[in-house]
């Protein structure tokens, strides 16, 4: 028996398992910050991608902005409130958190390394891949140390909005 033609039927069950998993590729377009949130119960335990501006990933904090501006204006409510904690304040409550809709990302399983992918794409547009839980914006619920509204998969650039 030649060595093809035992490798004929592999061969082929290869290229099947290539052209259905093209063919079931999703296509659909990534959902924005605003539909996520809006739509997070139905959403809960499902595959999403959504899009929107990422800011920089830390150890207890990843947000997905709807824009750069909204992402900025956050991060300079924060350094107000750092700059104020460093010169001795012990109340920051008078500084105002603004309340942009904002997804929070969640660490990714411990083989994602996805902060090590998100630095790459911090500070801009991107589409997010995750599993969608509403486990934190359920009624009563507290979350703490970055437990996620979205559990990431993977991580690509996106355009700006238009």
């Amino acid at each position: 028996m030649e060595a093809s033609s035992i490798f004929r039927p592999f061969v082929g069950l290869l290229l099947a398992l290539a052209t259905v998993a093209c063919g079931s590729a999703t296509t659909k377009k990534p959902t924005t910050v605003e539909e996520f949130i809006a739509q997070i119960d139905q959403l809960n335990g499902q595959t999403v991608m959504v899009t929107g501006y990422l800011s920089e990933c830390e150890a207890l904090s990843c947000m997905l902005y709807r824009n750069k501006e909204e992402s900025d204006d956050v991060d300079r409510a924060m350094s107000d409130m750092r700059a104020a904690l460093e010169e001795g304040a012990t109340d920051v409550s008078g500084i105002p958190l603004p309340d942009h809709p904002s997804i929070s990302i969640g660490p990714g399983s411990q083989f994602s390394f996805f902060d090590l992918r998100a630095y790459f794409y911090a500070n801009g547009y991107v589409v997010i891949t995750g599993e969608a839980t509403n486990q934190c914006r359920s009624e009563g619920a507290g979350c703490f140390d970055r437990v996620g509204d979205l559990k990431p998969i993977s991580v690509r650039s996106a355009p700006a909005p238009s």
